[in-house]
């Protein structure tokens, strides 16, 4: 039995194909790994508010902020004294508050865990945005191994994406 000889246009068509399908393979693993953090994190910041009590709390003096400069854009970040109390006893911390700016005596909501009531948190993150980031974690994972299918059954699928990721890593885009 002998192999008929592709044309030039066969084995690129086939080339193509077989790079799609490999690099399918390759981006599902970095995908399920990138999911695998995204769901770690997403649990975590929903056990994390979970166990968080909040008190009123007061701003001691105004917030004091610097701006830093990276790649020509800048990034601001605040520290704010607050004070709060909790079980009847005060508490007097200064909290990062990224770049939010607060000014004296205004009223904020603190949150703390009450293992630890010393260490407080005025901005956490909401049960809300760790259930988000578990969707996107399975939304990734299952996306790109979908992908991973869709290549093995369709060739022209396959060649698609090896010819456009081919052409993305010589282009650098």
């Amino acid at each position: 039995m002998t192999k008929e000889k592709q044309s030039v246009g066969e084995q690129i068509y086939s080339g193509a194909a077989t790079f799609g399908r490999v690099w399918a393979v390759v981006s599902a693993i970095f995908g399920t790994i990138i999911s695998i953090g995204l769901l770690i994190l997403g649990i975590y910041i929903i056990r994390h508010k979970s166990h968080l009590l909040s008190v009123p709390g007061t701003v001691v003096e105004d917030s004091k902020c610097t701006t830093s400069y990276s790649q020509q854009r800048p990034a601001t970040t605040c520290r704010t004294k607050i004070s709060y109390d909790v079980d009847g006893t005060n508490y007097t911390q200064t909290v990062d508050t990224g770049a939010m700016n607060y000014e004296k005596s205004s009223k904020v909501t603190v949150w703390y865990s009450p293992g630890d009531p010393s260490d407080p948190e005025l901005n956490p993150a909401t049960k809300g945005m760790g259930w988000i980031l578990i969707a996107i974690a399975f939304f990734i994972c299952f996306g790109s191994w979908i992908w991973v299918w869709v290549t093995r059954k369709s060739k022209v699928a396959a060649a698609a994406g090896g010819a456009i990721e081919a052409v993305s890593l010589l282009t650098g885009r």
